[in-house]
């Protein structure tokens, strides 16, 4: 019989592709793991890994694995949550996952005004680039994600939105008139949602320019006032340092750029009383989202 230590250990070994990195997380001996791998291959009748190296890789049973553990371990929360709500609703914590830049400059504010109207807010955030955030909602690891439009292959359903633009910023006396395809461009790596905008701006201006690839919003921002390059950035973000003129707005027909932000949940399912509230309080309290169509029926009907 599996059991749910079995497949904790399981995902966090395919997180890390290693043994000694999951026992380091786990907080428990190496060997420890190993057993716990072993025990859960026996029941299964299969290998999940091989090594490779130092480190290990899934099997393609283990990719299959690595799925279904996922599902049913984010079943076990969301069915934790429910039965809290329904026991006591002030302690219901709805599971977030929203990309970097939503959170970064317009999210976590927004969460700020929220707790302080409702000092009974309870949340868990996840923060990572689009593909992940997908991924987490996808796994139901989480029951609500905020990022830009989701992917048409997936079965989601937008429940409220926001408006956002991406704009071209760099340090002011930056060379760019004439010499777009000189100057470094400052994105993020594959997957995030700052990188597919980025890309999607250089396909229309038709320039392939040299690139730096930075690992978080932050440093591409203080990279772009450093004078590095150019960067692609939420309006939201650059503002208050352009009217200081730490950054100038660069001007092209490309831009600005409108990706609003969603907020989106599994389709086809039933949301959560505290999930639903969330939402109604992104929309009611923080009034800067509002509701699409399928979010207003879900959250004020309470149904879908």
């Amino acid at each position: 019989m599996l059991t749910l230590h079995q497949l904790q250990v399981f995902i966090t070994i395919a997180d890390h592709r290693s043994i000694r990195r999951a026992a380091d997380e786990l907080v428990v001996t190496q060997p420890a793991v190993s057993a716990t791998l072993a025990a859960l291959e026996r029941a299964l009748g299969v290998e999940l890994v091989v090594r490779v190296g130092r480190g290990i890789e899934l099997t393609e049973a283990g990719r299959i694995m690595d799925r279904y553990a996922r599902l049913m371990m984010g079943l076990v929360d969301e069915a934790s949550a429910a039965v809290r709500f329904a026991t006591d609703p002030m302690t219901a914590s709805v599971r977030v996952a929203a990309t970097t830049a939503s959170a970064n400059h317009m999210l976590m504010p927004m969460l700020a005004r929220l707790r302080a109207h409702r000092t009974n807010l309870q949340f868990n955030i996840e923060v990572g680039n689009r593909a992940r955030v997908w991924q987490l909602l996808a796994d139901r690891s989480v029951d609500l994600a905020i990022s830009t439009r989701p992917p048409a292959s997936g079965s989601f359903e937008s429940l409220a939105t926001r408006p956002n633009e991406f704009v071209l910023v760099a340090k002011p006396g930056l060379v760019w008139k004439g010499k777009e395809r000189d100057v470094t461009w400052l994105m993020r790596e594959e997957g995030s949602s700052s990188r597919a905008a980025i890309d999607e701006v250089m396909a229309m201006m038709g320039i392939t320019p040299p690139t730096l690839v930075i690992g978080s919003n932050a440093a591409i921002q203080s990279s772009a006032e450093a004078g590095l390059g150019v960067a692609l950035l939420p309006l939201d973000a650059v503002e208050p340092l352009v009217k200081r003129r730490a950054l100038t707005l660069v001007r092209s027909d490309a831009v600005p750029l409108r990706k609003p932000w969603y907020v989106v949940a599994r389709g086809g399912e039933p949301l959560s009383a505290a999930a639903r509230q969330f939402v109604d309080d992104l929309v009611n309290v923080g009034g800067e989202f509002t509701f699409t169509t399928i979010g207003a029926s879900i959250v004020r009907g309470s149904s879908r």
